[in-house]
Formats: C-alpha cells, structure tokens, sequence
C-alpha cells in the first residue's frame, strides 16, 4: 500500500509542478508584453522542512527551474534557502507558494 501511495503522491506532484510551471511562464510573458512592468524583485529566506540532501537539492532545482525565482545558496545548517523571487507584493503569499511546493517534494522524498 506504501508504494501505491508514494506513486500517487509523484504523479500528483508532477501535474501540480507542471501547472504551477506553466502559470508562472503565462504570467511572465503577459508581464513583459504588457506596457509597465510590474516586477518586484527580492531575496527571501525560506524555512527548509525536507531532511535529506536529495530532496533539498530537488526542491532548489524545480524552484529555480520556474520562472520569476532562482534558488541562491542553503544556510550551512540546512534550516534555510535563500531565494530571489521577481514578484514579491506579498511575502507571505510568496512563502505560502513556494511552501506548497516544498510540502509536496517532502512527501516524495522524506
């Protein structure tokens, strides 16, 4: 029954990652050709909740992978990412999305 939980729990992540992938490149590309840019650009340091390297090293990856943000560096504790995110109104908006994300790779991979 584990496996069948852990294929599920991947299948659901890669719909969801490929959503949230291509809502970040509609929202990019509206941005830039639309006349006034509404970019917002900042560092934020994101609590790590996955315990292994591998799902550290997943979850920088993807998040850099996804338009508008890129993955800096992991404190040395492991506690911490820092992230550069293009549209940052809402920081706790911000942190809650990438939240959901790192919530669904821990799942995989812890």
């Amino acid at each position: 029954m584990k496996i069948i939980d852990k294929i599920y729990q991947i299948i659901s992540f890669i719909l969801f990652y490929l959503y949230k992938l291509i809502q970040a490149n509609f929202f990019i590309a509206w941005d830039i050709l639309t006349p006034g840019m509404r970019v917002d650009p900042a560092i934020i340091r994101v609590p790590v909740t996955i315990k292994s390297d591998f799902g550290i090293l997943l979850f920088s990856n993807l998040l850099s992978m996804t338009p508008g943000s890129l993955s800096l560096d992991i404190s040395m504790d492991k506690k911490f990412l820092l992230v550069h995110v293009l549209y940052n109104q809402d920081s706790e908006k911000t942190l809650k999305e990438i939240g959901k994300i790192q919530e669904r790779i821990r799942k995989i991979v812890d």
